[in-house]
């Protein structure tokens, strides 16, 4: 029994302390109620298509800040890994940007996370096959990739051993291998040399094709396809003209959203937007600071780079952007929010083992009209100092200030225009 309870408590002081930190968990997630059953419930269906081998087209999540986009994210990566998914989550940043598709890709590669373990990757997974069993899944199919080699590097990984099969591995997970080393390994492994391409391959170019190899690599080791979490997706905003093109592209794709070309590979994708990227860079009116805005000189300098069609699909992405497709986390209603700080007043109490008198409602009146965000911050510090000081104060609330996503070129990386 005492086991037991230290167990829970556990869980409970993991959740009160990534919540503090103001960085929604798996194990955050798992103890608060879920306030978005309409939203998950969505998500739920989407991946029973993809396990079923129906792709669903992807989504974009669009919320203000504060609202709770981050932990909507969270609740979905840990459904998906429930439902025996393989996750990859990650969060646009001055490293981490889509408009390098193969950079991003080696992002979301090395962040896959798999059921029931703690380790990122497959390769656990793949040691258990052999290339024997490769006629088992399409990765040998020709013309399924857009370039043969990453799926030959997968077939190659399977008769290397130590150090030459680890290289292999590590490009698979986007840590490219200079093309000599990879003709020495698979001469050296295959006794025969690397075969003649149509065409040199080129990250910019070929990319898509790791996604694909990596894939179908993740069905064949049985799970039911990759689901790929975008954070912060709001920050391509920060990225110049060329670069905010290149990565409505790659979401473009990532997305399903194409219809010149469609994901033929077991991806599903679901990105979480600030509504400032909609409202102040798609839309927006005010042409003072960037002049057109997106939504009108994308497609314009599409159609100068790459043509009509190309000039036609982001046109298309803009619509299917804000159309019924992609979902907006709407503000907490008063009983959500009250039923929200009562579960973690308990959490609380289950992590510190104590009984706290802090009056909720009171509290939520004291804050007022201020985002998800705000009111679990201040919930959290009234039990800190209640718990500690044995005081029950009021927060005051402040603010909180959305930072800009108005265009800048030094943000991101140069790796990518």
């Amino acid at each position: 029994m005492m086991q037991g309870y230290d167990r829970t408590r556990r869980r409970a002081i993991a959740a009160v302390e990534s919540l503090r930190a103001g960085i929604p968990t798996r194990a955050s997630t798992k103890e608060l109620p879920d306030l978005r059953t309409s939203l998950t419930e969505r998500i739920k269906q989407d991946l029973e298509q993809v396990a079923d081998g129906n792709m669903p087209q992807g989504r974009l999540l669009w919320g203000a800040y504060g609202q709770g986009k981050t932990h909507a994210l969270t609740a979905i990566e840990h459904l998906a890994l429930e439902q025996g998914f393989a996750v990859s989550r990650v969060s646009l940043s001055r490293e981490v940007s889509c408009h390098h598709l193969f950079n991003f890709y080696g992002r979301v590669a090395s962040a896959i996370r798999t059921p029931n373990s703690q380790v990122f990757g497959i390769q656990r997974s793949l040691d258990k096959k052999s290339s024997g069993n490769l006629p088992d899944s399409p990765i040998q199919n020709q013309n399924r990739y857009i370039h043969p080699l990453p799926a030959i590097i997968l077939e190659d990984y399977f008769h290397t051993t130590g150090e030459e099969q680890d290289l292999l591995y590590s490009d698979l997970m986007g840590t490219r291998l200079a093309m000599p080393e990879i003709k020495r390994i698979h001469r050296a492994s295959r006794g025969v040399t690397m075969p003649k391409f149509e065409s040199t391959f080129g990250v910019n170019k070929h990319g898509s094709a790791y996604f694909g190899v990596m894939a179908d690599a993740i069905v064949w080791c049985g799970y039911k396809g990759w689901v790929i979490l975008i954070d912060e997706v709001e920050l391509i905003g920060r990225l110049g003209t060329i670069g905010r093109l290149q990565a409505y592209q790659n979401l473009n794709w990532l997305l399903n959203w194409s219809e010149s070309e469609t994901m033929d590979y077991p991806i599903y994708t679901v990105g979480v937007v600030a509504s400032s990227l909609r409202n102040d860079v798609w839309f927006s009116s005010d042409r003072t600071r960037r002049g057109k805005n997106d939504s009108t000189q994308i497609p314009e300098l599409a159609a100068q780079k790459f043509g009509y069609d190309a000039s036609a699909e982001m046109k298309a992405f803009f619509d299917k952007a804000i159309n019924k497709q992609c979902l907006t986390i709407e503000p907490l209603a008063e009983n959500d929010l009250t039923n929200l700080l009562q579960k973690l007043v308990q959490i609380h109490e289950i992590a510190y083992a104590w009984d706290s008198k802090l009056d909720v409602q009171k509290l939520m009146w004291a804050i007022g009209s201020q985002p998800v965000r705000t009111h679990i911050r201040a919930t959290l510090e009234s039990l800190d100092i209640e718990y500690v000081y044995q005081e029950t104060i009021t927060p005051e609330a402040t603010n909180l200030v959305e930072g800009s996503v108005e265009e800048d070129e030094g943000f991101f990386h140069k790796d990518g225009e």
